[in-house]
């Protein structure tokens, strides 16, 4: 089954055979100008909401909201945040905190529609709270394979046996499993060769054994190298064939819409090619009204 969210658009649905779902990474306070962090410590939101816009303006599904930071009010901004970003865009949001009273706020704020959790690892503690409130919202989620082992799986294998402990858990408490969306884990290109193999691997075994959505955090991929979204770009499009259903990417990645949907198109994620038409003519339109 694949993974539905909700918004005022509609539903958002994504998993095998339909079209790569793209997240806007872009609305994380750490990674952004300092005016933006200004802003939000008065309670001023339309610095993330012009992210927001600017990656739905390029064809980005989704935004995913991060704003941990010592000197924010989580509980108070994040579901300010979520429900602006939906109310303004229209699009779905990712809530990217650990932080569970903040969490709940937003999931509470967001309703009645359905977000998504990002992310739950297969950390004891951790899956004993945030699984019950996914549960309780409806909530979809990222689910993160490490935690219940001491080290970083560097494996498929470790990677699916952390999915493993993630999966007993959502099957016991009655979570169904198209609300599952398991992170691959996308770690830096530079840090060490293979670790892409073991990426694609991790996403075709999961697709093989488990039949869950998939998504990866595209902008690890070119850390520490010249030009890094080049990096990222070709490791999503790589990823795409192996079973890559959806990842979190920078809106100023160049050819980044365009690639994605000939690669849709060729993976018969678009079996006509119609989304990829549609964008053609929208950018010649675009181009004809200049």
């Amino acid at each position: 089954m694949p993974t539905r969210l909700t918004s005022p658009n509609g539903d958002l649905i994504f998993g095998s055979g339909h079209p790569v779902m793209l997240i806007n990474a872009q609305l994380r306070v750490m990674d952004q100008k300092p005016e933006i962090l200004d802003q939000l410590q008065a309670g001023n939101l339309e610095g993330m909401l012009a992210l927001a816009h600017q990656g739905v303006d390029i064809g980005l599904d989704m935004a995913d909201i991060l704003i941990n930071h010592p000197s924010l009010d989580e509980v108070e901004l994040l579901p300010r945040i979520a429900r602006a970003v939906m109310d303004s865009t229209g699009c779905p949001v990712a809530l990217d905190t650990r932080n569970v009273e903040a969490l709940e706020a937003a999931l509470d704020a967001a309703k009645p529609y359905k977000a998504l959790i990002n992310s739950v690892s297969a950390e004891k503690e951790v899956l004993e709270v945030l699984l019950p409130l996914a549960k309780k919202y409806g909530a979809a989620f990222i689910a993160m394979p490490m935690g219940s082992a001491a080290t970083l799986p560097m494996t498929p294998e470790a990677r699916l046996a952390e999915t493993r402990v993630i999966l007993e858990a959502v099957d016991g408490i009655g979570i169904p499993r198209e609300d599952v969306v398991l992170d691959g884990i996308c770690m830096a290109a530079a840090a060490g060769l293979g670790s892409f193999e073991v990426a694609l691997a991790t996403l075709a075994a999961v697709k093989r054994e488990m039949d869950l959505t998939t998504t990866l955090g595209i902008g690890n991929a070119g850390f520490g190298m010249p030009d890094r979204t080049v990096i990222d770009q070709a490791y999503l499009l790589g990823a795409v064939p192996w079973g890559l259903d959806s990842a979190l990417v920078e809106p100023n990645t160049s050819g980044l819409i365009e690639s994605v949907r000939a690669m849709d198109f060729l993976t018969g994620r678009d079996e006509v090619g119609k989304r990829y038409i549609q964008l053609y003519r929208k950018k010649k339109s675009e181009q004809i009204l200049k």
